[in-house]
């Protein structure tokens, strides 16, 4: 004859079992919650503060001279976002020879920031310098083809030439749009297992030599949407964006706090939220002093 479990020993079989089934669903699912497809397995250079910020809580968009960082080591970019490791990033603005910016929409089936709008962003893998980043990021993001480019650690632009998928080539200059990267801090909180955003953004200006509808490019596979505006059009929209959200936003993060979470708040808006929304704004601010 079967021997028949007592029902407390059945209830701790199913509840061990549970226990299981969450802990893999949601450790899975955490590792990609943060990240991009292509992201899950970068490794980034993460580092400390110098000991002046010692103590210091430092704002959002602080000027950081990179130079004075101290390297903690390397980790896969998940990790990084766990720990609020400071790694290092860069958003590029790309502009044709028209004067029309670049937008890119994420695609909805992307998990961080779906259906909302972007510049050109990537980060910097582990033993990249700066300008390889960026040349990188063209190369992967529109389809281009690095020829020839000229970089050097401590100049602030870069000369590099593309083959484009027609075969034609086009030189680009890039060109650093802040005097030093700035401190982007972003907490996720416990929607997002406390997850922090910690980056030294570096943000360019990439100058195409002609019209963007005379150069074919290919998009990455999770952007959905694009279109080219001006710096006015731009203008508008950031403002607009922030003027519908960030009050909201803001109410948001202030309850969250009171709480004592340490939680910026939900996305909203076009451009995801406002850690991202006054990125851009800053950029904006330094394109208009520049075109």
């Amino acid at each position: 004859m079967f021997r028949i479990w007592p029902h407390r020993t059945y209830g701790v079989v199913i509840l061990f079992l549970l226990a299981c089934f969450l802990h893999y669903f949601f450790w899975h699912v955490d590792v990609a919650y943060t990240t991009t497809t292509k992201e899950q397995g970068e490794t980034v250079a993460t580092y400390n503060f110098p000991p002046i910020y010692a103590g210091q809580v430092i704002p959002h968009l602080t000027p950081i001279n990179p130079s004075t960082l101290i390297p903690r080591g390397s980790y896969p970019i998940d990790a990084a976002h766990r720990n609020g490791y400071l790694h290092t990033g860069h958003c590029l603005f790309i502009m044709d020879e028209s004067g029309l910016f670049l937008f890119l929409k994420r695609s909805s089936g992307v998990v961080t920031c779906p259906s909302t709008w972007s510049i050109l962003g990537e980060h910097s893998i582990a033993n990249e310098l700066a300008h390889d980043t960026v040349v990188r990021g063209m190369e992967e993001e529109l389809g281009l083809k690095k020829q020839v480019s000229s970089l050097g650690t401590n100049d602030p632009s870069i000369s590099a030439d593309f083959q484009t998928m027609s075969n034609n080539s086009i030189h680009v200059a890039i060109q650093n749009i802040t005097q030093y990267p700035l401190y982007y801090i972003r907490h996720y909180g416990p929607r997002l297992d406390n997850r922090i955003d910690s980056q030294l953004t570096y943000l360019w200006l990439a100058r195409l030599p002609k019209r963007h509808d005379e150069i074919q490019i290919k998009l990455d596979d999770e952007v959905a949407d694009h279109k080219w505006i001006s710096l006015e059009e731009f203008s508008d929209w950031i403002e607009a964006d922030a003027r519908d959200h960030d009050k909201e936003e803001e109410e948001e993060h202030n309850l969250r706090h009171h709480g004592r979470k340490n939680d910026d708040g939900p996305p909203s808006g076009d451009f995801c939220h406002h850690t991202i929304r006054s990125l851009y704004a800053k950029g904006l601010d330094n394109l208009k002093l520049m075109i």
